[in-house]
């Protein structure tokens, strides 16, 4: 293969965008979207045959449903497995890069299913491959606020946009997160797509913030541009923790969880200008 060719499957996504702003101007990437405009338009439920490259270098594959209500309703999740394998079948891949996710981790996922069985797909074909790398980030924030159910998405809509009163989330109000900015993760995975190696590594914070003091952080703010309190109740009493301590083959963010949060509220409230 003379001319290196890097291609991006799931590029309108938090992190296909960070690939993006980090690549832009490089000449051998390569971003698809089913959906997104200003990248190259395809859709992985379509046959591969006009797809215009056959053989590439190393394939970013980060398409997957958005984390939304209506796609958990309508189980859309299990799309990701045929994008995956339509792919694997059809282009002739050196280096196979997948997006899993922490909720691997998760029983009863609906998720975690499908990135189970994507993750048992690529190791079944790997002869395929000279090398595969598998990762699985916990927690990953954008620099500001998208469109997704993640929490601190989800709350920052229905706190700011939507300028609800209250609300009652699902979870528990002492449930526990480790967050991570997507632009240091874009990073590491970029520093290890340039190696040959074989791997299946975890990204994330050891850091935990719960619910509840992410709340504390957003009502602050909600007081000061609506002259009023937010009231949060939460659907569970127990608590779940979704953290990468204890875990093997692991990469860490090592920035405090609350100074992420602080972060991403600045910027989210800047973007949207309230």
């Amino acid at each position: 293969m003379n001319r290196e060719i890097n291609i991006v499957f799931g590029a309108s996504g938090l992190i296909g965008n960070s690939i993006f702003t980090l690549n832009k101007k490089n000449k051998k990437f390569f971003f698809f979207s089913k959906t997104d405009k200003k990248f190259i338009k395809y859709d992985l439920n379509k046959s591969l045959t006009k797809f215009p490259f056959k053989k590439i270098n190393n394939c970013f594959f980060l398409s997957s449903p958005r984390i939304l209500e209506k796609n958990f309703n309508q189980n859309k999740f299990k799309q990701e497995y045929y994008w995956l394998k339509n792919v694997i079948d059809n282009i002739k891949i050196d280096k196979m890069i997948y997006l899993s996710s922490s909720s691997v981790y998760i029983k009863n996922n609906l998720i975690g299913k499908t990135k189970r069985k994507c993750e048992k797909l690529i190791l079944k074909n790997k002869n395929k491959f000279n090398f595969y790398q598998i990762w699985r980030p916990f927690n990953i924030v954008g620099k500001a606020y998208t469109n997704s159910d993640h929490f601190h998405n989800y709350c920052f809509k229905k706190m700011f946009l939507e300028k609800k009163k209250s609300y009652t989330f699902f979870g528990g109000k002492n449930d526990k997160r480790g967050y991570s900015e997507v632009k240091n993760f874009t990073k590491i995975l970029m520093k290890y797509s340039k190696k040959n190696v074989n791997l299946i590594k975890n990204y994330g914070n050891k850091n935990l913030i719960t619910f509840s003091q992410i709340l504390k952080i957003y009502n602050k703010k909600y007081k000061k541009i609506f002259n009023n309190s937010f009231n949060a109740n939460f659907s569970s009493n127990t608590s779940s923790t979704n953290s990468i301590i204890g875990k093997k083959n692991c990469v860490y963010f090592k920035k405090r969880s609350i100074k992420v949060i602080h972060n991403y509220l600045r910027e989210s409230l800047s973007e949207k200008k309230l």
